[in-house]
């Protein structure tokens, strides 16, 4: 049996709340009460990405969590140019290697896609921004971050279908 350390074991907890906080957010009816589970589900996230020494992925998972909670408090088009422009920042001060461009891709087409109006491109946004989630949290090895991404960009592809099929009929 692998010896798994006591970070590891808290990382991967932490990871699970993460996923457990995001299901939780699809269940909800309301944009506001989803961007408000979102909102701790990063958080989770961000704890997780710290406890594994990902310190770059925990800053922009941060950020997201802020940005999810601003989107549910104050949905304004002037915020999303304002979570670009920190996303920028945040990658021009912590870049040490092409690891760190993975979860900036995900935070600059997951804040576009946080103000879109159109549905589709929401989707199509938040699935880009899945998987580069996936990608990334392959390369450093944490499980339960993958499965998590994988249910969500899963999620997304079924309400993608679901949608297409009732705008059909």
């Amino acid at each position: 049996m692998p010896d798994i350390s006591v970070s590891f074991a808290l990382s991967q907890l932490l990871a699970a709340l993460a996923f457990a906080g995001g299901i939780i957010a699809f269940q909800q009816r309301e944009r506001a009460g989803m961007l408000k589970f979102w909102f701790v589900s990063a958080l989770l996230n961000a704890s997780h990405f710290a406890v594994l020494g990902q310190y770059e992925a925990a800053l922009f998972v941060g950020l997201t969590a802020v940005r999810f909670l601003v989107a549910a408090l104050s949905p304004r088009q002037r915020w999303m140019y304002c979570f670009l422009a920190l996303s920028t920042l945040l990658i021009v001060l912590s870049y040490n290697n092409p690891l760190n461009l993975l979860p900036y891709l995900a935070a600059i087409v997951g804040t576009v896609g946080s103000f879109q109006k159109n549905v589709v491109v929401v989707r199509l946004l938040m699935a880009v921004g899945a998987t580069a989630w996936i990608i990334h949290n392959l390369l450093v090895g944490s499980p339960v971050a993958v499965l998590m991404e994988l249910a969500f960009l899963g999620s997304n592809l079924v309400g993608y279908v679901r949608s297409r099929k009732y705008a059909a009929n």
